[in-house]
């Protein structure tokens, strides 16, 4: 008997059918199939951005309405900082002179009748223990360093009211540490007797030596008067504000007394 040989597939197979083979696609490959088959809505359009003339045109509406504004901003902002800084300072030199009666008896009584140079040391000398100043220029300020060298105007920033005070030796100079800078005088004997008790005068500066140096800007005047200081143009006999700060037009040397009142400089658009 013969031996039956085994069969193998490859020697009997005339056919044979194969499963198919199936690809699996990443998820990374599905998405971006249907990410890349998404068509724009036709209402889209294909306009890509603007053109130069649209540009140019929002520019120069931009600018137009930035020159209307910005300068209003910045007179709006620095009419705000100048009413505060002056009243502040308005409230430190009350302080001091309160502090100093207590110490060495009423302003009145100090003996300081007369605009000498003399006579405003020795008020300074009283009062300057209750003041913290930054810069004491004394008497006379060659450099500048606590007022302006040149002249102080009137409100209209053109017309001189004084060629100088920084080398008037009848003027005490100095600085807070607000950045006000101030000089004062004591009053001529006549003037006490006139003025109903007029002592001396504050002259604030409440920007130092920075421009404009004009009253009614930055520039403000106070009186002591009755061993009280007050804003000048309050006394009606005296620079009233309702003719010395009127508008821009006025000498302005009542102005302190303006914005004691209404807290705020609108008299510099009034014309």
């Amino acid at each position: 008997m013969k031996n039956k040989q085994a069969f193998t597939l490859a020697e009997g197979a005339t056919h044979v059918s194969m499963p198919p083979v199936i690809h699996r696609r990443s998820w990374i490959d599905v998405i971006s199939t249907k990410f890349y088959s998404i068509k724009p809505h036709p209402a889209e359009g294909s306009k890509a951005g603007f053109t130069l003339a649209e540009v140019l045109i929002t520019l120069g509406i931009i600018g137009i309405v930035a020159a209307m504004t910005i300068p209003n901003l910045i007179q709006k902002n620095y009419e705000h900082q100048t009413v505060a800084k002056l009243k502040e300072t308005h409230s430190i030199l009350s302080q001091a002179i309160r502090m100093a009666s207590e110490e060495y008896g009423e302003p009145s009584g100090w003996d300081i009748f007369g605009a000498s140079e003399e006579n405003a040391i020795k008020f300074m000398n009283n009062i300057k223990p209750f003041i913290k100043i930054t810069t004491d220029c004394g008497t006379y300020d060659e450099e500048g360093k606590c007022m302006t060298k040149g002249p102080i105007y009137q409100m209209n920033q053109k017309t001189i009211w004084s060629n100088s005070y920084a080398k008037a030796r009848g003027y005490y100079k100095f600085c807070l540490m607000n950045g006000s800078c101030l000089w004062f005088r004591t009053a001529r004997q006549n003037e006490y007797v006139d003025s109903k008790g007029y002592i001396g005068t504050f002259f604030i500066d409440t920007n130092g030596s920075k421009q404009p140096n004009a009253f009614g800007w930055d520039v403000f005047t106070f009186n002591i008067q009755n061993d009280v200081l007050i804003p000048e143009g309050c006394d009606k006999n005296f620079n009233d504000y309702k003719i010395s700060c009127k508008n821009k037009n006025s000498v302005g040397n009542g102005c302190a007394c303006y914005i004691n009142l209404n807290n705020n400089m609108n008299y510099l658009h009034t014309k």
